[in-house]
């Protein structure tokens, strides 16, 4: 089935504002809010390790082509979407600059455990396998589902049906996980890519079936390009989304739950839940390693 061209447009401007820099490791990109300003709460500041006191800054590590919680803008720079938001809420609370460096999201645990960042906004998926090497901050609750080019010309309905397919995913991400699951009970072709543009891409051009991975970022790739795109199967479980911290550093820890507690009764974390299209995401209280 071909893609219209005008779906084609749309899909290659969002590819384009999705789209790393070739050197993923370490650029830092510059995160923008709309998000009403945030008073500083000296009591959750005051949690904070004297080393990020020091410094004024929060490193955070980021797979910046998952939108909408993080992508960037037109200039390749700029991190835009809800967890870029959500950082720069944060920081107002805590007093310091939550400062975005993309990376390839296989690396992101292994680079907090290596101290090249102090947490990670990212979209991660709170499982207990990782709560082995950091906490979580849990912020979101997410579904796992795929999504196929428009028309769905081979009448994929749910996960057994990618059985015998050729499945894009983002490499050690949520959909990576679920694929190796499915593969349990029968034969799929998983194809990892390192980012989530790139899975979305091998979609459009045929070389995949369908993309696995959570339902708030293929929703937002159905949102952007209609014509092109749709989600047919119903989301294959409920899972908390976390702020990752690496485990002997609970004092971030639990000043980031602090933070987000002073954002969530602020009214600031629904406005930026609206503002994203993540209002059926919710999760309140900010809970610590609910993973299963």
């Amino acid at each position: 089935m071909r893609i219209p061209t005008v779906a084609l447009v749309a899909l290659a401007l969002v590819a384009t504002s999705c789209a790393a820099p070739d050197a993923v490791d370490a650029p830092t990109g510059a995160s923008s809010s709309t998000a009403p300003a945030l008073t500083k709460d000296d009591a959750a500041a005051a949690l904070l390790p004297d080393a990020i006191k020091s410094a004024g800054t929060v490193r955070v590590a980021s797979g910046v082509s998952f939108p909408p919680m993080e992508f960037f803008a037109e200039d390749n720079k700029t991190v835009l979407g809800f967890d870029a938001d959500l950082g720069a809420a944060l920081g107002q609370v805590l007093g310091v600059k939550f400062e975005f460096q993309n990376t390839n999201f296989d690396g992101i645990i292994g680079g907090l455990n290596a101290g090249r960042y102090d947490l990670s906004l990212t979209s991660m998926i709170d499982k207990k396998t990782r709560q082995e090497t950091v906490d979580f901050v849990d912020y979101l609750n997410s579904g796992v589902t795929f999504m196929v080019v428009k028309g769905n010309k081979d009448g994929l309905k749910d996960k057994q049906d990618l059985c015998g397919r050729k499945v894009a995913v983002e490499k050690s991400a949520t959909g990576d996980l679920t694929a190796d699951d499915i593969a349990k009970e029968c034969k799929l072709t998983k194809l990892p890519f390192p980012d989530q543009a790139s899975a979305v891409q091998a979609l459009q051009s045929g070389r995949a079936d369908a993309v696995l991975a959570l339902d708030l970022t293929l929703a937002y790739n159905v949102k952007q390009a209609p014509d092109a795109f749709e989600i047919v199967s119903k989301p294959f479980g409920t899972l908390p989304v976390g702020i990752p911290v690496p485990k002997n550093n609970p004092k971030l820890r639990d000043a980031v739950q602090a933070a987000l507690k002073k954002v969530i009764e602020s009214g600031t974390y629904d406005a930026l839940l609206a503002k994203w299209n993540l209002t059926d995401q919710a999760l309140k209280d900010a809970p610590i390693n609910q993973g299963k």
